[in-house]
C-alpha cells in the first residue's frame, strides 16, 4: 500500500496527516514542535504517526511515495533574527540604499494604531546585514542594459579576501539595471560560488529580476539570509528520512500556493516563508471545489495567530510584495494576514484596567497554564477550559493533559486586577479574542472592497471551531465548514496541492505593443518558460502534466501598483490577437467600479510572467458512503455544564464524540462536539450536519444579526 505523509510545523506543535493510495485519511497524528531541532520533531510525529498505524516508522516510510513538508525555519530566521551573517555587494555609490530604504519601509508590516501612535519613523531593527558588510563594487549599466561602467576584478577579488577573514555565511550580490543586464552580477557569483564553496551566494537576476532597487535588494538579502539555517535543516531532515528507508524526493510547500522540490528550494529558500499557512488556503480551495463554493474565507487559529485569507472565484489573492518582518520583498505570496490572537494568546489587564487578550502570546513553552508545564499567566486556551468548551480530561494533541486548577489560579490573579470574577474576566476574554478575530476579517476582505456576507468560512487550526459560530454571526455570514482534520488541516492542504513554479522579469512596455516590443515580449515569454521547463526535466515530471499560465503586469502611466492580466496569444502566434490593454480596462474596472478606468492615460506593461504548474500528485481524497441515520444519539458522549454568552451563564449542554459522528448525521445547537485535537462549539442559534468527508458543515439560523 502506497501512503503520502503531509507535514506542518507550527509553533506549538508539528502536524502529521497520512493518506493511503486510494485517498483515504489513514491518521493524523501531532508531536510538540522542538525549536531548533524541528528535524527531530518531525521524525517523532512520523513516529506517532507509524505507532496509531500498528506501523514501525521504517515500515511506513519505505511504503510511502511522497512526503510534503512546510515548515517555519525560514520564517523564524527572519523574525528571531537568527538568519546567517550576510554581507551585500552592490553598485558603488548604492551600497547604503538598502539602509536608507523607502519612506514606507518605516512603517511596512505595522498596524494602523502602531503606526498612529509613533511618534518617529524607525527603520527595521536589528538589520539583516551590517553596516560594515555592504560591500561596494565598481561597475555600471544604465536603463537600456548597456555597460557604463566595466566590472572593477581587482575590488571584486578584494571583497572575496574580506569575506573570507570575516566568517561571512551568505552572500548577496545585487547591482543597478542586472534585470536588463545581468552580465556583472553573474561573473561576480560564479566566482564567488567558485572560491568560497561553503558560503551561500544569492544573485538578485536570479531571485528577483524586475524593476525596483529597493524590494530587489531586500528580497536578495532575505534570501540568502534565512539560506543557510534552513538549507543545514532540510538536508538533516533528508538523511534521517533516508536512513529510516524513505527513497522518494522531499516536496516542500511553498508561498505561492503550491509544492517544489529541494533544487528549487536550494537556490530560493525565502519561497518556504509561510507555508503552512498558505497550505491550509489550498485545503480550503480544494474543498470550495468540491462544494462549489467559490468564494472562501479561511480562519486558521493556531496557538500564536489567527490567520486569515481569501479565495474569490476560486483564485486566491496574491501579495506581489509581502512584507516579511518589516522587509518588503518581491516575491508573490498567498496574501494571508494575521493578527495575535491563539490560543496562546495573554489575557491581562492593561495600566487604564481594561481587560485585554494578546497579541503577546505564551509559545509552546511553557505554554497556557493549563498546560501545566509551568506557565502561570492565563491564555485563551485557558479561558476555553474555564467556559467549559474543552473537558477537564482532555489529552492536547494526544500528547498533554490540562491542568484546570493551574487555568483557574492564573484566572484569579487577572480577575483580581480587572475587579470581575473568574468566569466574568474568561467570559469577557472569550467576547474581545473573537473581536481581534472578526475585526481582521473585515480588513481582510472589506478593505478589499468584498462582502463577507457573500462568502463561507472555512475554520480549521486547533482553536478555530470554538470561537467561529460568533464570528460568523458578527460578519452575517451564514455557513461555516469545518474539516474533519481541522487540526492538522495545513498538512492536509499540501497534501492536495500541486507542482507550482513561477518566473517574472521586468520589461518596460506600453500597450499597445509595437511590433519590436511584442517581439520583445514574446521572446522573454518563452525564456521563462523554458527555465520552468528545465525545473520539470529534473523533476522528471510528464510533458502532458505541465501547465504553463502567462500574464503580463499592467498599471496606468504613474501609478505605483500594477495588476496581473491573463495573456491568451502573444505577438507572433497564432489565433485571434489579444488587446491587452483593453483586457486590462476590463479587470481594473471589474476590481475598482465602474468609470474607474482613466482611458486618457498611457497603459505600461512592466512585468512578464509565467506560471508552471501540474496536478497533485497524490490521490485525490475518498468520500465516504452517506448514511441513512441522521440521528446523532449514538455519538452523544455526555452532558456538561458550558457557558454560553447569550445566557450569561453555564448550561447543561449536550457533548459529542467526533469519532462516532457519521455521515448523513444532523446536530442542532447548544452542543460541543469533541475530536481528536479540537472541539466544536455550536450555540443555540447553529445547526450543523456530518458530509461524506465527515466534515461539519454548520448553518446559521436567521436571527437579528445586530443582536451579537
Amino acid at each position: 500500500m502506497a501512503y503520502y505523509i503531509g507535514i506542518d510545523i507550527g509553533s506549538t506543535f508539528t502536524d502529521c496527516a497520512v493518506l493511503d493510495g486510494e485517498g483515504r485519511i489513514v491518521t493524523i497524528a501531532k508531536s510538540p514542535t522542538r525549536r531548533g531541532e524541528e528535524d527531530l520533531g518531525v521524525m517523532e510525529v512520523i513516529e506517532r504517526a507509524a505507532r496509531e498505524m500498528k506501523l514501525g516508522t521504517e515500515d511506513l516510510l519505505v511504503e510511502c511515495r511522497f512526503i510534503i513538508h512546510g515548515c517555519t525555519v525560514a520564517t523564524n530566521a527572519m523574525v528571531e533574527r537568527k538568519g546567517a551573517r550576510t554581507a551585500l555587494l552592490a553598485t558603488r555609490g548604492h551600497e547604503e540604499a538598502f539602509f536608507i530604504g523607502k519612506a514606507s519601509q518605516k512603517v511596512a508590516g505595522l498596524t494602523t494604531s502602531e503606526m498612529t501612535y509613533q511618534t518617529r519613523l524607525e527603520q527595521a531593527s536589528p538589520p539583516i546585514v551590517a553596516r560594515p558588510d555592504a560591500i561596494p563594487i565598481t561597475q555600471r549599466m544604465d536603463r537600456e542594459g548597456a555597460v557604463v561602467v566595466a566590472l572593477n576584478e581587482t575590488e571584486v577579488e578584494d571583497a572575496i579576501k574580506r569575506l573570507a577573514e570575516d566568517g561571512i555565511e551568505a552572500v548577496a550580490v545585487v547591482f543597478l539595471w542586472s534585470f536588463l543586464n545581468d552580465s556583472h552580477e553573474k561573473q561576480v557569483s560564479a566566482r564567488l560560488r567558485q572560491a568560497l564553496p561553503d558560503v551561500f551566494v544569492s544573485a538578485s537576476h536570479e531571485i528577483a529580476p524586475i524593476l525596483g532597487e529597493y524590494e530587489r535588494a531586500t528580497t536578495t538579502v532575505a534570501n540568502a539570509y534565512v539560506a543557510p539555517r534552513l538549507i543545514a535543516y532540510m538536508e538533516r531532515l533528508e538523511q534521517r528520512l533516508a536512513e529510516k528507508g524513505y527513497g522518494y524526493p522531499l516536496l516542500l510547500a511553498h508561498c505561492m500556493g503550491g509544492l517544489t522540490t529541494m533544487e528549487e528550494i536550494r537556490n530560493r529558500p525565502l519561497l518556504t516563508l509561510d507555508s503552512g499557512p498558505v497550505s491550509g488556503v489550498l485545503g480550503a480551495r480544494f474543498f470550495g471545489d468540491i462544494y462549489g463554493e467559490p468564494n472562501i474565507i479561511s480562519g486558521d487559529m493556531g496557538g500564536t495567530t489567527f490567520d486569515v485569507a481569501l479565495i474569490e472565484n476560486g483564485r486566491y489573492i496574491l501579495d506581489p510584495e509581502p512584507v516579511i518582518d518589516r522587509y518588503t520583498c518581491a516575491i508573490p505570496k498567498v496574501a494571508v494576514e494575521s493578527v495575535g490572537a491563539g490560543g496562546g494568546s495573554i489575557v491581562w489587564v492593561d495600566e487604564d484596567g481594561m481587560l485585554r487578550a494578546g497579541p503577546k502570546s505564551t509559545g509552546a513553552q511553557p505554554g497556557p497554564a493549563c498546560y501545566g508545564l509551568g506557565g502561570t499567566v492565563p491564555s485563551v486556551t485557558d479561558v476555553n477550559l474555564l467556559l467549559g468548551y474543552m473537558d477537564d480530561e482532555a489529552v492536547l494533541g494526544g500528547v498533554m493533559k490540562l491542568d484546570r486548577p493551574a487555568a483557574e489560579r492564573a484566572m484569579d490573579e487577572v480577575a483580581e486586577k480587572f475587579g470581575r470574577d473568574r468566569i466574568a474576566t474568561a467570559a469577557g476574554a472569550f467576547r474581545i479574542v473573537n473581536a481581534h478575530m472578526a475585526d481582521l476579517i473585515r480588513r481582510t476582505s472589506i478593505d478589499r472592497g468584498r462582502d463577507p456576507r457573500e462568502f463561507v468560512l472555512f475554520a480549521y487550526g486547533g482553536a478555530g471551531a470554538l470561537h467561529i459560530a460568533y464570528l460568523a454571526r458578527d460578519l452575517g455570514i451564514s455557513r461555516i465548514y469545518v474539516p474533519s482534520f481541522a487540526t492538522v488541516f495545513s498538512a492536509m492542504g499540501m497534501l492536495v496541492g500541486g507542482i507550482l513554479h513561477s518566473a517574472e522579469r521586468s520589461c518596460l512596455l506600453q500597450a499597445p505593443l509595437s511590433e519590436a516590443e511584442g517581439d520583445s515580449l514574446s521572446s522573454m515569454m518563452v525564456e521563462l518558460e523554458g527555465g520552468l521547463s528545465a525545473l520539470f526535466d529534473a523533476e522528471e515530471i510528464e510533458l502532458d502534466a505541465r501547465r504553463y499560465d502567462r500574464f503580463v503586469h499592467m498599471k496606468y502611466r504613474l501609478q505605483p501598483g500594477s495588476l496581473a492580466v491573463p495573456v491568451s496569444t502573444l505577438p507572433g502566434e497564432e489565433g485571434e490577437p489579444q488587446d491587452l490593454r483593453a483586457d486590462f480596462e476590463a479587470l481594473y474596472t471589474q476590481i475598482y467600479g465602474p468609470n474607474a478606468a482613466f482611458a486618457q492615460s498611457e497603459v505600461e506593461i512592466v512585468k512578464a510572467q509565467i506560471e508552471g504548474s501540474c496536478a497533485t500528485v497524490v490521490p485525490s481524497l475518498a468520500p465516504l458512503s452517506m448514511g441513512d441515520q441522521s440521528d446523532p444519539g449514538a455519538a452523544l458522549k455526555t452532558m456538561r455544564q458550558i457557558y454560553f454568552l447569550e445566557a450569561g451563564d453555564f448550561e447543561a449542554t449536550p457533548v459529542y464524540d467526533g469519532s462516532l459522528l457519521r455521515p448523513g448525521m444532523k446536530l442542532t445547537g447548544p452542543a460541543i462536539v469533541e475530536r481528536v485535537g479540537d472541539s466544536i462549539l455550536l450555540p443555540e442559534f447553529t445547526e450543523a450536519n456530518v458530509d461524506a468527508y465527515e466534515n461539519v458543515i454548520i448553518t446559521l439560523q436567521s436571527m437579528d444579526w445586530s443582536n451579537g
